[in-house]
């Protein structure tokens, strides 16, 4: 009875990058070229779980090569002769590289350009003629490796990313699911854990999403057609994700509140977004919409309205804005869609966003380590006589040091002792096995056999760092050529090498600047701080908008941290580790960080809310309990940007808000009330109580992140500790 072999797709994306990688080396040894094992970094490194991913990866090294071509001929003819002046140039132009890795939709592009720069420049030397052989050897031979790859990936097991449309659809059916989820508890019927599982959910999927959409442009022809009506719906879908975010953020104000009774069309605009959300996807399995998105307003019960205090209509008000955000949204999300699936016949053009430049201080910290980390290697090749490795201490270290220091939240130590055990394996192979290889054939066997097994084991996302340290390695210290000589010195030479290049990382990681989660916690509290008290110090009445382009820069600058610190800082959390520093429990670290993420939201709602006119008589009659307001949330932001633990007395601080609700209540009710008939019309008092809204919704929040951050013992935060 035949039994039938149904291989894993782990097997077969390990038979895949084990055969390229055989037969590039077997391509380039049958032609005499020098340096094969750069053809075999090329497969190494674009090896990926399908042919659009593993493509796209292979245009960004090729392009990152002929960059890398390119700058470095440029340095060596500028500076022939001029050690110091070339090594400025060129770090400098590294520096610039991983600032741009760490912040680019094309990472991998810009890491290639900065670290083969480094190895042409430093294996050419001061030889104009040796450097351009080097620089076009270098691109051959990555060609070559390119070529092999995409040929095997494509026409053995093509893996291909699953159809773009059904991921869209998941994503959105995700997305759907935690605007069911946070309406119901809108509506009192709801659960807040099952809100809080669906946003882990969500995050995950939108960055997978990120990803295959990536990929599908270079599969799909038709989806590189429409690739700017897919990055449009890719902004809208993060958008949407925001919008509901900013709605639940409001909840909590509501929670005495019949919302139903309040607004009575609330249930069926609820309704009619859910049914739009539906038909998107329904859009993307190639169904046909039946109706078009319906427009509907939410009204307010005014009698039931009036029963309530100023500060609870403000709440409802904001509640309705978010509300029709969210239609707007979906509406927009519901014509590109129909776009993309040629369900409109005149879609909507791409709106062509413009990014404004404003520096991120992350990037350029990371940046600068990596240059202090380039200088400190390249001094120690200069002021220690007979380092072994040389000038190839600088070009190892470029390649292993702009990809990590773009990853500060691994630790060195975890990287060294996989380099450190993979130069033991390989040179095992170089010393014992090697020798006993006569012909093409056990070369060949023994680079296959080796490849997949580092690619089986290392089969896991999260260990494509691993897998890539543990291949470059293996080729280097094996260090395969045409003909082949041995000596046990290469082994030595490149484990010893390590030792600088791990010794420059290790210190690095706390000068300049020290990158222990703890530390970099702390600093993005205090820089989210800062930038908040900017802002809410800039939305006072009758100051006018920045002018100059300076002050436009820093005005964008302090939006950014507020709007990006957040998300920073749930990267970092799971990195402090409890064990190591007392009172950082991770479900405290947890909380914190989400009372973060509600300030950031409700001070960008604020934001919005003080663009819209107000009428000009509650602003007179006002502006004094609004500033006193706004001053005392701006003395409570600048404490905590000092001290992000200083938390000071949530009781007394909690009170003091009530009381200025109180007055301002009263204050609100004689300014009405002596108002003449015809001045305060629907739409003053629907600007105003946005803003009243958005106030106390800043506050509330801001009182969370106090209760939150005395729950922390922050004293171990700031002791100093090397592990």
């Amino acid at each position: 009875m035949p039994v039938s072999l149904t291989l894993s797709s782990r097997t077969k994306e390990a038979i895949k990058t084990a055969l390229a990688m055989t037969i590039a080396y077997g391509i380039a040894l049958s032609q005499n070229w020098e340096r094969p094992y750069w053809a075999g970094f090329a497969v190494a490194f674009i090896s990926l779980t399908s042919v659009g991913a593993s493509l796209n990866k292979a245009v960004l090294r090729m392009c990152g090569t002929l960059l890398a071509f390119f700058a470095s001929l440029t340095f060596i003819a500028l500076f022939p002769q001029e050690r110091w002046s070339f090594f400025l140039i060129f770090s400098l132009y590294l520096m610039f590289c991983s600032y741009m890795m760490s912040g680019s939709r094309h990472a991998y592009f810009w890491q290639v350009a900065g670290f083969v720069c480094a190895i042409i420049c430093m294996d050419a030397g001061p030889d104009p003629v040796h450097a351009f052989t080097t620089a076009t050897l270098r691109v051959q031979e990555t060609g070559l490796g390119i070529l092999v790859y995409s040929l095997v990936s494509i026409f053995l097991w093509p893996s291909y990313t699953r159809d773009i449309r059904q991921q869209a659809a998941d994503v959105l059916a995700l997305e759907q699911r935690m605007f069911r989820a946070c309406g119901d508890l809108l509506l009192g019927r709801g659960e807040q854990q099952q809100v809080t599982k669906l946003i882990d959910e969500s995050v995950q999927a939108k960055a997978n999403f990120d990803q295959l959409l990536n990929s599908a442009e270079l599969e799909s022809r038709e989806v590189w057609q429409l690739r700017a009506q897919w990055h449009d719906y890719q902004a809208q879908l993060a958008q949407l994700s925001e919008g509901i975010g900013r709605w639940r953020e409001t909840f909590a104000e509501l929670q005495p509140l019949n919302m139903p009774l309040l607004l009575p069309d609330l249930e069926a605009l609820l309704a009619e977004l859910d049914q739009r959300l539906t038909q998107i996807g329904k859009m993307f399995a190639g169904t046909a919409p039946k109706r078009a998105p319906q427009s509907m307003a939410l009204p307010a019960d005014k009698n039931q309205l009036e029963k309530l205090s100023h500060v609870q209509r403000a709440a409802v008000t904001v509640v309705q804005r978010e509300i029709l955000a969210l239609d707007q949204v979906s509406a927009s999300m519901f014509q590109r869609v129909a776009g993309i699936t040629r369900f409109e016949t005149a879609p909507a053009p791409p709106v062509v966003t413009r990014q404004s430049l404003v520096v991120d201080p992350d990037r350029l910290a990371c940046a600068l380590r990596y240059l202090v980390f380039l200088w400190l290697v390249f001094l120690t090749v200069i002021y220690v006589p007979d380092l072994p490795g040389g000038f190839g201490v600088v070009a190892m270290g470029a390649s292993f040091g702009i990809a990590l220091v773009n990853m500060p939240q691994i630790p060195v130590s975890s990287a060294f002792l996989p380099a450190a055990g993979s130069v033991l394996f390989a040179g095992f192979l170089y010393i014992f096995v090697m020798p006993q290889l006569s012909s093409f054939k056990g070369l060949g066997a023994m680079l296959f056999s080796v490849t997949f097994a580092i690619c089986y084991l290392l089969a896991a996302p999260r260990q494509e760092l691993a897998r890539a340290l543990a291949l470059s390695i293996l080729l280097s210290v094996i260090s395969v050529s045409n003909p082949q000589s041995y000596n046990f010195l290469v082994v030595t030479t490149n484990g010893l090498t390590l030792v600088p290049v791990f010794l420059a990382l290790a210190i690095t990681a706390y000068f300049p600047f020290n990158f222990m989660p703890e530390r970099v916690f702390l600093r993005l509290l205090r820089r989210f701080f800062r930038s908040s008290e900017y802002l809410t110090d800039a939305l006072q009445w009758g100051r006018s908008a920045p002018t100059s382009r300076l002050q436009r820069l820093r005005y964008r600058f302090h939006q950014r941290e507020v709007a990006t610190i957040p998300s920073k800082l749930a990267s970092w959390a799971p990195h402090i580790d409890p064990a190591k520093i007392a009172g950082a429990e991770p479900a405290q670290v947890r909380a914190l960080v989400t009372s973060v993420q509600s300030l950031a939201i409700q001070l960008q709602g604020l934001q919005a809310a003080r663009t819209s006119p107000q009428a000009r008589f509650l602003v007179q009659q006002l502006l004094p309990d609004f500033r006193a307001w706004r001053l005392d949330i701006c003395a409570l932001l600048q404490q905590l940007g000092r001290d992000p633990g200083a938390s000071g007395d949530g009781k007394l601080a909690r009170v003091n808000t009530d009381q200025v609700l109180a007055t301002l209540e009263s204050h609100i009710k004689e300014a009405l009330e002596s108002t003449p008939a015809g001045h305060f019309t629907e739409a003053d008092a629907e600007n105003f109580y946005r803003v009243l809204g958005a106030y106390r919704a800043l506050s509330a929040a801001l009182l969370d992140y106090t209760d939150n951050a005395s729950m922390i013992k922050w004293a171990p935060w700031h002791e100093d500790r090397f592990a």
